[in-house]
């Protein structure tokens, strides 16, 4: 069985997310791959709630074969002007202007690439676009991504999710 991160979540009513890169349920190009390019996919969004500010994006593989998944990217104060962020936007040399990358649970500060294990199957990717209220969440130095996501709780007005697949190439 495995988990989905925003099933138990508060609610919050859901607008457009898409990607040139990956369609929703489709199979992520090799490029957001750890070893094959570590390039977050190209996002965009539209019709964000009235009052949004700012988007927390994050992207889990709630698959990984390890207690309680896996957390590649976590970035907050994304502009609501940004529309999106172009392919590669969370790697080491992207950059998104006005917003933070945040350690992720692989102690980087932006996108990791996947990297599913052999044997463990299929890997579901849950990118997400959180619309919050403030410009800019409040996140003390060092938090952990389950604190980020609490300290977004009463800024949130909307999630969009696009879930990706991944797996271990065939020997």
């Amino acid at each position: 069985m495995s988990y989905d991160p925003y099933a138990l979540a508060f609610p919050a009513p859901s607008f457009p997310l898409s990607s040139t890169d990956v369609r929703d349920g489709g199979e992520l190009p090799r490029s957001a791959y750890a070893e094959e390019g570590d390039r977050s996919p190209a996002l965009s969004w539209t019709d964000l709630p009235e009052g949004t500010r700012s988007l927390l994006v994050t992207a889990y593989d709630a698959d990984a074969p390890i207690p309680g998944g896996l957390w590649h990217w976590v970035l907050t104060d994304v502009p609501v002007t940004a529309g999106g962020l172009p392919a590669g936007a969370g790697s080491p040399d992207g950059t998104v202007p006005g917003a933070t990358a945040l350690p992720n649970d692989l102690g980087r500060a932006g996108f990791s690439g996947v990297n599913p294990p052999p044997g463990t199957g299929v890997h579901r990717l849950v990118i997400a676009a959180t619309a919050l209220d403030v410009d800019h969440l409040e996140v003390p130095a060092g938090a952990s991504t389950a604190l980020v996501h609490v300290l977004a709780i009463p800024h949130t007005l909307g999630r969009a999710v696009l879930t990706a697949t991944s797996q271990a190439p065939s020997a």
